[in-house]
């Protein structure tokens, strides 16, 4: 799996402050590979470019913390959504 975040200004080098989310990338159906689970556009925009980290990380870079959508919909195409909705009912 891959993910991505938006927001990176290749002039300046660094990632825009408004970026917080880390998209994990869709593999398969439309869009595959230019969008993330969530829906959101993992191409290439006028001033920005999607930043693809590959493979997937354990843990979000710095700065960044894991779409909510995308980590949802990832548990339920791996089969492990019962799971976690069991284990969050725990807590």
């Amino acid at each position: 799996m891959r993910a991505f975040h938006r927001g990176y200004d290749p002039d300046k080098g660094r990632r825009g402050p408004e970026v917080r989310r880390l998209h994990i990338m869709r593999e398969t159906g439309a869009f595959a590979g230019r969008q993330g689970l969530c829906g959101s556009a993992g191409w290439a925009h006028r001033t920005t470019a999607a930043v693809v980290i590959d493979p997937m990380p354990a843990e979000p870079p710095a700065g960044l913390e894991w779409c909510p959508a995308c980590v949802g919909r990832a548990a339920e195409n791996a089969g492990q959504l019962r799971w976690m909705a069991a284990a969050l009912a725990a807590l």
